[in-house]
């Protein structure tokens, strides 16, 4: 531990300049992509990771960025996870069985874990995560409910069971509960009183190091700087081999893959305009992969939004969708490293995406026919008129996404040719967020944003977040359909997996008719290591598994 805080210290006086090698590191997962070709897996050492998507809270009952999320991963326990080959194994969970009638899930957990300060780790620490989820579900822990939909009870009938009870079969358990994340019962508690409230004011930065159990201690925080987990040695499962990992927040791509090329980071995932020049260069190794991340365009479709209604049309909607190049975003915001697509659920989730759903063709003669014929004339500088007002808008856009102002750009341009007027909002991503949701999550200000989701090879989760419960917690457009949420409820309460996908079909051609998103691209992802590291997955796996983090390695 010792040799680990010197390493720190000396990342952080360098502010992430070449780390220290060597050293036995302890226990670790051994296995890696070209370890055998390269050299001999070295423990020890920091993981110098460079990033642009940024951390927006360390509060798992606040965040909603995926740097967030993949942190969770890491420090606290999760009962399942994927392994490389994206099939399930056991993360805490050492087994599990389910009861004849789909009601009852049983974990048996591995033992001997404890919360990095020393306090035991038990299925009480589950019970009490997942009974505080379900009981604030409708308010401060509406961003974790989804993962727990339908959980009736559980139990801890010994400190190393878990027991899951069902209120009806589901037929998603596992994918649901990869996104269960167990947090310290004795350090949390004391905020789950009263209306709950408390567990989203709770600022976790403020007690560093976090309370971890799982195979990192998160020991310092910058969201805007450098933040730094440690290898926990009080971790239920297999040591990582890397003795720390330094995340690095940059404001922007350039300057991170200049970092990268320069020798002061290990890995990144790569802004895909700068795929080219590093597979060129022999000192990195690229990995690519299928993507989950689609670009996407909002519309507030708050019913009770008092200005700008004519946005709450679909078929206005429908116009705006033709006047958007989906070609020309792939090729010059993503140097065709993308995509297009129709639907929340990317085409990587297989047979869950609904392949009816055609992305709509850019088409500006078609577009302008439709508010043609909507009524809606074009003034004298040639922006059209609305219920008395010009058709002009403004669109909020988080700075943290790669590539946002060139796709604004090109939107902005497709608008113009049909006399809609568009000017661009950008904010961190906290900020953003806290404006589409203004005043006090009632959605009532905002009219358009463009963003993006990741979702996972299970839909569950992206289908989720448009759900009339999502106000205030994962909602970006404010819609609310009934008839989705009814829906929405009955698939994931569907064990037949071919009965389940004619529902989430449904529930996505629902989506594509209300048109609160117009689905955009789906970006490729990848990533690059210096040839000095190996044992990397393939991108997209940080959001599933503690190998992600876990088994790279310094080569000798």
């Amino acid at each position: 531990m010792k040799r680990v805080l010197a390493l720190l210290a000396a990342l952080l006086m360098t502010a992430l300049a070449l780390a220290a090698c060597g050293g036995d590191g302890g226990g670790g997962q051994a296995a890696g992509t070209g370890a055998e070709e390269e050299g001999e897996v070295v423990k020890g050492g920091i993981l110098r990771v460079g990033t642009t998507d940024g951390y927006d809270s360390i509060n798992p009952f606040v965040a909603f960025s995926a740097q967030s999320y993949s942190t969770f991963i890491d420090i606290y326990p999760e009962l399942v996870q994927y392994n490389a080959d994206f099939e399930w194994e056991g993360d805490w969970a050492e087994s599990w069985e389910t009861s004849p009638d789909g009601l009852t899930w049983t974990f048996k957990l591995k033992p001997g874990g404890k919360w990095s300060d020393g306090t035991p780790l038990t299925a009480e620490d589950a019970v009490w995560t997942g009974e505080t989820i379900l009981k604030y579900a409708d308010g401060p822990t509406a961003n974790l409910a989804p993962f727990l939909e339908h959980v009736k009870s559980l139990e801890a009938p010994d400190p190393n069971t878990l027991v899951v009870t069902y209120e009806t079969p589901v037929g998603n358990v596992l994918p649901q509960l990869q996104q269960f994340f167990v947090l310290p019962k004795h350090v949390w508690q004391k905020y789950a009183v009263g209306d709950g409230k408390a567990l989203k004011q709770y600022l976790p930065e403020k007690d560093l190091p976090i309370v971890s159990a799982g195979q990192y201690v998160l020991t310092k925080y910058d969201k805007k700087g450098t933040t730094i987990l440690e290898r926990n040695e009080g971790f239920y499962g297999p040591q990582p081999n890397a003795d720390a990992v330094g995340i690095q927040w940059f404001a922007n791509s350039d300057a991170m893959v200049t970092a990268f090329r320069s020798g002061e980071l290990d890995f990144i995932a790569v802004p895909l305009t700068a795929v080219s020049a590093i597979e060129d260069d022999p000192q990195f190794e690229v990995i690519k992969a299928e993507g989950f991340q689609i670009n996407n365009f909002i519309f507030n479709s708050n019913p009770k939004k008092p200005q700008n209604r004519e946005l709450l049309d679909p078929r206005v909607r429908e116009a705006f969708a033709h006047a958007l190049n989906r070609e020309e975003m792939i090729e010059v915001v993503h140097a065709g490293h993308a995509q297009p697509v129709a639907s929340i659920v990317a085409p990587v989730a297989g047979k869950w995406m609904n392949p009816n759903l055609k992305p709509e063709e850019y088409d500006i003669d078609r577009a302008n026919q439709i508010l043609d014929d909507l009524g809606y004339e074009r003034g004298s500088d040639g922006i059209r008129m609305a219920n008395g007002h010009k058709m002009s808008y403004e669109i909020i856009t988080p700075d943290s996404l790669d590539g946002i102002n060139r796709a604004f750009e090109i939107a902005k341009t497709g608008l113009a040719e049909i006399g809609v007027e568009v000017t661009q909002n950008s904010l961190d991503s906290t900020t953003a967020f806290e404006e589409i949701g203004a005043p006090e999550w009632k959605y009532l200000n905002f009219d358009l944003s463009m963003w993006d989701w990741v979702g996972y090879l299970d839909p569950n989760f992206v289908l989720s977040v448009v759900g009339c419960d999502q106000y205030g917690g994962w909602s970006d457009t404010a819609y609310c359909n009934p008839e989705y949420d009814r829906l929405y409820k009955l698939q994931a309460a569907t064990a037949d997996e071919e009965k389940r996908k004619e529902i989430v079909w449904k529930l996505q051609e629902i989506l594509y008719e209300d048109k609160p998103y117009i689905q955009l691209v789906v970006l490729d992802i990848v990533t690059a290591h210096s040839t000095k590291w190996d044992g990397f997955l393939p991108g997209g796996l940080d959001a599933y598994t503690k190998r992600y983090l876990g088994e790279p390695h310094q080569v000798g």
